[in-house]
């Protein structure tokens, strides 16, 4: 396969700075929960809410998004990231997307830097997608 096709330069670049749009998400989230908690605006739900989400967006992004996503899209490792997938019955679901909607639910916009380039590389990727397991 070819390590360069014509979304590339982009898809590479978005992947890399994922894990810390991620990061910066989920430090806003404690920010504004705090500050929300302190100044009492909101139910206690909604402050907990967003320092429990940002604790887990930061954890999500350090530890699953910068080292099985980031990197590899950086290197432009597009064989590995299309590997890395999660079998469900017969089908292959790509774990890359499943992370990048798990980070978009604690965050309000943490995850689109992994979403759209998984589905960029799923949809319009140097290779077809096999979705399902033969």
């Amino acid at each position: 396969m070819s390590e360069e096709w014509k979304h590339a330069s982009w898809v590479s670049f978005l992947g890399m700075i994922a894990w810390m749009v991620g990061i910066l998400s989920g430090v806003i989230s404690i920010i504004v929960g705090i500050v929300r908690a302190a100044l009492f605006f909101f139910t206690w739900g909604s402050p907990i809410w967003l320092i429990i989400s940002g604790v887990m967006a930061i954890v999500i992004s350090f530890f699953v998004i910068l080292p099985m996503f980031s990197i590899k899209c950086q290197k432009k490792d597009w064989d590995s990231l299309l590997d890395w997938v999660l079998p469900i019955g017969n089908i292959r679901f790509p774990w890359m997307l499943l992370w990048g909607i798990i980070l978009e639910i604690f965050t309000w916009w943490g995850g689109i830097c992994v979403i759209i380039p998984a589905l960029v590389l799923l949809f319009a990727g140097p290779k077809e997608y096999e979705w399902k397991i033969e």
